[in-house]
């Protein structure tokens, strides 16, 4: 049949059969809890990660694809389920938010992650659950999982001395794709899903698009991004896999007591080597008010005032005191500050670095006033993590692992039925 000839029949066939059309893409192919997903939702679900991800979009792929992302949905209706019953479900703006920050971090135009959608064939529905859920889950994690997660003394002294005993060692900049399984008679499909992801990755899709369509780990909306990682910090299984793995390649799938890993090797680097935006400095701020429209008299006098306060400094507490002296002067710790993240003030950038513990440097002319910067002390400065990042990386991993077994607990505990395909 010329090909006109079939598009006319099957234009014909899809106006006059609406019913049977209707019948067949509403088919519900999986139960959870009183929630039904339908063939149509995962259809669009298929085309939305085909498209974002850079896949190969063939009926093979699609039809390969369909268990695993199955597989997420019912677990973001899980977890839009338990943020309700938990009275956490997000609202319309914060998924509005989440679309803006969407856009900003792909450079795009406020306002058109909708036609970029329209333009692959997607509903904004589609994409617009899939967000949802991930802002539920956030907030189910800080709600339930983070609360209960500490960070000792003892443990980040422990980290620091495993820490100090790897300098001279190298670090891998590493991300990750997690595909989890929660009973042993899932292994086997878990792993047929992970050998997809490795297939799909070595044909040329971005890995970091895969890890936001794919991943289960609290890394998937970074694109999986693990950070600098140094050997020991993780499984053995990962940190052996890590080791030998060429720069900018991915690794077959890595069982793990809690699933299977896909890792890839982003970059490597000497630890401990001394890197000057790294440091982080313990800082106390004075602000003297000034108004943008200050006269020359009013902003000379302000100088005047802010030099004489510097002068009476020896430690970085005396800013404090001094701040109580003049009119109108505000003052304020400032904990761990980022080297890096003060260029946007190159004054500042320039100058802070360089002082000795219980040095000011300023008058800096901010948007508030004139601002002077006593330092306490530099962490990092050898090279070597802060405690206080140590202590980050810590409780990530705990929050990580808490988030595994919540969701674990929620599959357990739910009503899940997969309807075999007709």
């Amino acid at each position: 049949m010329p090909a006109l000839l079939l598009r006319a029949f099957l234009a014909t066939a899809l106006v006059l059969c609406p019913v049977l059309v209707s019948a067949q893409s509403l088919r519900v192919v999986a139960r959870v809890n009183d929630e039904a997903i339908t063939d149509f939702d995962l259809n669009e679900r298929i085309v939305f990660a085909v498209k974002s991800s850079g896949l190969q979009d063939t009926p093979d792929m699609r039809q390969r694809l369909a268990p695993q992302i199955l597989r997420q949905m019912i677990d973001e209706k899980l977890q839009v389920q338990n943020a309700k019953a938990l009275g956490l479900a997000p609202s319309d703006g914060e998924v509005a938010a989440r679309v803006s920050e969407i856009e900003h971090s792909a450079g795009m135009a406020p306002g058109t992650f909708k036609a970029y959608l329209h333009s692959i064939g997607v509903p904004f529905d589609i994409a617009a659950q899939q967000i949802e859920a991930s802002i539920a889950w956030a907030k189910i994690v800080r709600r339930k999982i983070r609360p209960h997660v500490d960070v000792s003394d003892t443990e980040i002294d422990d980290a620091l001395n495993r820490v100090r005993k790897n300098v001279g060692k190298t670090e891998a900049h590493v991300a990750e794709i997690f595909v989890p399984i929660d009973r042993p008679d899932q292994a086997d499909e878990a792993r047929r899903s992970a050998d997809r992801i490795v297939e799909q990755i070595r044909r040329g899709a971005p890995f970091a698009a895969l890890a936001q369509q794919f991943s289960q780990g609290q890394t998937a909306r970074n694109g999986g991004d693990l950070g600098w990682i140094l050997p020991g910090s993780l499984d053995s299984a990962l940190d052996a896999a890590i080791e030998k793995l060429p720069l900018r390649q991915v690794s077959e799938p890595i069982r793990t007591a809690s699933g299977w890993h896909i890792v890839y090797v982003i970059d490597r680097r000497p630890f401990a080597t001394a890197r000057p935006d790294d440091v982080r400095l313990n800082l106390v701020q004075m602000t003297l008010a000034l108004p943008a429209n200050a006269t020359p008299e009013e902003t000379s006098n302000a100088m005047a005032d802010a030099q004489k306060a510097m002068a009476a400094v020896h430690r970085c507490e005396d800013l404090h005191a001094q701040s109580r002296t003049l009119k109108g002067a505000t003052s304020g710790d400032l904990k761990g500050v980022r080297v890096g993240d003060l260029r946007a003030n190159p004054q500042m950038y320039e100058e802070l670095p360089k002082l000795q513990v219980g040095g000011t440097a300023g008058p800096f002319r901010v948007a508030e006033g004139l601002q002077v910067v006593a330092l306490c002390s530099k962490e990092g400065a050898g090279g070597l993590p802060s405690r206080q990042a140590v202590a980050q990386q810590i409780l990530l991993q705990k929050v990580e692992a808490g988030a595994r077994r919540y969701m674990r607990d929620m599959r357990r505990a739910a009503t899940i039925d997969i309807k075999r395909p007709s």
